[in-house]
């Protein structure tokens, strides 16, 4: 009995051995039978258009990595595998590396830091720093980030330039600044006012969760120059809504 089972064994094992090198031999037939073609340039080609020309041409496609460009639109082809000109059979597969597009980065938020700390925390966040304007203020120290050209968390390109104004400390004796009155009592901006013969247009807001006679909002803003103005607006919480 298991001389009749190594015997069928030896068999099967004939079988499955002619079978793999018939199989290598009409592969290898089909394959030198295929016409050679030459590869295109897809290179700068889009996704869609490359994949339609090497469609054309009997070609595979095989996308094998992504990459940012700050200079190539996105879906856009970068490399390809084999290079466009050489000579290849029929069907062969063409691997290609696809633009991203540039690379999206999030501005920090730099108001509130020093120069130095703005500059780093641009610099870290592959961005640069473009002008560097000054102005007097009443509301930071010198040296002081005040305001950017770019919202913080606003989505721009890697390399984008972001320009800051810095505080220049407080100014000299005849310019008068706007204080930041945002969050403090009527009575505190009254008092500023009447020492300097400004007029306060109060208006009433109805705002939820927030004191009475608390200025809400202010114009002109904080560090305007008003040396000039007369008459200033102030938001006031008039009542307190409660939403229970």
């Amino acid at each position: 009995m298991t001389g009749k089972f190594f015997r069928l064994f030896i068999v099967l094992l004939i079988m499955l051995v002619a079978f793999y090198f018939a199989f290598n031999m009409v592969m290898t037939a089909l394959i030198h039978n295929k016409k050679e073609v030459v590869v295109p340039n897809i290179v700068g080609k889009s996704l869609y258009d490359a994949i339609e020309e090497l469609s054309k041409g009997g070609f595979g496609f095989k996308k094998d990595d992504e990459e940012f460009n700050q200079g190539v639109p996105a879906g856009t082809i970068l490399r390809q595998n084999p290079s466009a000109g050489m000579s290849v059979r029929e069907g062969k597969l063409v691997r290609v590396t696809i633009s991203q597009g540039g690379e999206i980065i999030h501005v920090p938020n730099l108001i509130g830091q020093t120069l130095r700390s703005a500059d780093i925390a641009l610099r870290y966040s592959s961005l640069v720093m473009g002008e560097v304007s000054k102005k007097y203020s009443i509301v930071a120290e010198k040296g002081i980030v005040l305001s950017q050209d770019i919202a913080a968390e606003s989505a721009v390109d890697k390399d984008s330039v972001v320009n800051i104004v810095v505080s220049d400390g407080l100014p000299p004796e005849g310019i008068v600044l706007m204080p930041d009155f945002v969050n403090k009592s009527l009575e505190e901006a009254k008092i500023w006012a009447i020492q300097r013969h400004i007029t306060i247009n109060v208006i009433n807001e109805e705002v939820s969760g927030t004191e009475i006679d608390i200025v809400i909002r202010q114009f002109p803003e904080a560090d305007t120059d008003i040396t000039n103005t007369k008459i200033i607006n102030l938001y006031i919480a008039a009542n307190t809504v409660n939403l229970e």
